[in-house]
C-alpha cells in the first residue's frame, strides 16, 4: 500500500508527511494616493515591487479588479477555499453619491460628501495583499498578470443570470442539513453566531462615524457664519467683539480638524477590519454552503444506489456525477 506522504510507491520511512514550507507572495503591491477620476471612471495607481523593488507601476480601474476576483473564482476549482472578499465600490457618480450624502448627513442635508480615494486605496491594496498572500491563489497566473502586464486585459460585464440566482437559491435549502463532520458543523454553528454580532457592531460603529461626521460639518457651518459676522473696528467694543470671535472661530477650527483627523483614522482602521470580517464571514459561509450541497447530493447519490435493483448497481454505479 502506498504510504501517505510519499513521492513514489515505495514507503517513505516517515510516520507522517513533512510539513510544507509557508507561502511567500511573489509579488508585493502598494497602491498610491494619485487617483485620477474622469466621470465614473476612476484609475488606481499600483506600485508593484519584488524583492525590496519596484518593477512595475500601473493603472487600474475597479471593473478591472472585478473582472479579476471573477477569473480568479472561475479560472480554477474553488471548493474548500475561502475567497477573499472585494471590498464594495464607492459612490463616484452624482445620484449615488447623494444618496450616500444623505445617509450621513441626513436627510434633508442638500451637502455633497466629498471623494475619499484613500479608503479605496487601503482596501483595494488589503485585498490584493491578501490574495497575493493566498497559498493556491497567490500562484493564479490571472493575479500574477493582472500585476505585471502594463495594460488591463480586456474585461467583460460579468452579471448572474437567472438559473446561477435559482441554483443559490436551491443549495440555500440545503443548509439546514447538519454536516457529517463534527469540525465543520462546529464551524458552521461558529459562522451563524458571529456574523450577525459583527454585522451589528460595524452597523453601530458607522452610526458613531455618521454622527461625528455631522459634528463635523455642524461646526463648519459654525465657523463660516462667525467669520462673517465681524463688527467695524470703528469702536472698541466692535475690535474686542472681534478678537474674541477670532479665538473663538479658530479653536473651533482647530476642534474640526482633530474630528476629522480622529474619525477619518477609526474608519480606516476600526471600520475598514469589521467590514473585512463581515465580507469573510460571508465568504467562509458560501465555502460551507458549498460543502454541505456536495455532502447531500453525494449522500442523495448514495441512497439512489442502495435503492437499484442489484442487477443494475454495476450500471448505476459506473455513472460519472
Amino acid at each position: 500500500m502506498m504510504e501517505e506522504g510519499s513521492a513514489s510507491g515505495g514507503s517513505s520511512g516517515a510516520s507522517s508527511p513533512e510539513p510544507q514550507e509557508p507561502f511567500t507572495p511573489k509579488y508585493n503591491v502598494r497602491l498610491s494616493d494619485k487617483v485620477t477620476k474622469d466621470g465614473d471612471s476612476v484609475r488606481f495607481t499600483l506600485q508593484v515591487s519584488q524583492n525590496g523593488l519596484t518593477i512595475h507601476m500601473l493603472e487600474r480601474e475597479f471593473e478591472d479588479f472585478e473582472y479579476l476576483e471573477h477569473c480568479v473564482i472561475t479560472g480554477q476549482p474553488s471548493h474548500g477555499l475561502i475567497i477573499p472578499p472585494l471590498p464594495q465600490r464607492s459612490a463616484i457618480d452624482p445620484h449615488n453619491a447623494e444618496i450616500q450624502s444623505k445617509r450621513l448627513m441626513g436627510k434633508e442635508s442638500k451637502t455633497l460628501i466629498a471623494d475619499e480615494f484613500h479608503k479605496d486605496c487601503h482596501q483595494l491594496q488589503k485585498y490584493l495583499e491578501l490574495l497575493l498572500s493566498h497559498p493556491v491563489l497567490g500562484k493564479n497566473e490571472r493575479l500574477l498578470n493582472f500585476l505585471t502586464v502594463k495594460e488591463a486585459p480586456p474585461r467583460t460585464k460579468v452579471k448572474k443570470g437567472l438559473m446561477s440566482k435559482l441554483s443559490n437559491t436551491l443549495d440555500f435549502r440545503k443548509s439546514s442539513y447538519p454536516d457529517c463532520e463534527e469540525f465543520f458543523q462546529k464551524e458552521r454553528d461558529w459562522v451563524a453566531k458571529h456574523h450577525p454580532a459583527i454585522n451589528n457592531t460595524a452597523e453601530a460603529f458607522n452610526k458613531i462615524i455618521c454622527a461625528q461626521f455631522r459634528v463635523s460639518h455642524h461646526i463648519e457651518q459654525l465657523v463660516t457664519a462667525l467669520k462673517q459676522s465681524s463688527m467695524p473696528n470703528s469702536e472698541l467694543h466692535n475690535k474686542q467683539y472681534n478678537i474674541m470671535n477670532i479665538l473663538f472661530y479658530d479653536n473651533l477650527d482647530t476642534v474640526k480638524g482633530q474630528l476629522d483627523e480622529k474619525h477619518n483614522k477609526e474608519e480606516i482602521m476600526m471600520g475598514s477590519v469589521l467590514t473585512l470580517w463581515s465580507n469573510y464571514i460571508e465568504s467562509e459561509n458560501q465555502m460551507l454552503l458549498d460543502r454541505t450541497t456536495l455532502m447531500v447530493d453525494y449522500q442523495t447519490c448514495n441512497r439512489a444506489l442502495d435503492k437499484a435493483k442489484p442487477n443494475r448497481k454495476e450500471a448505476v454505479s459506473t455513472i460519472r456525477l
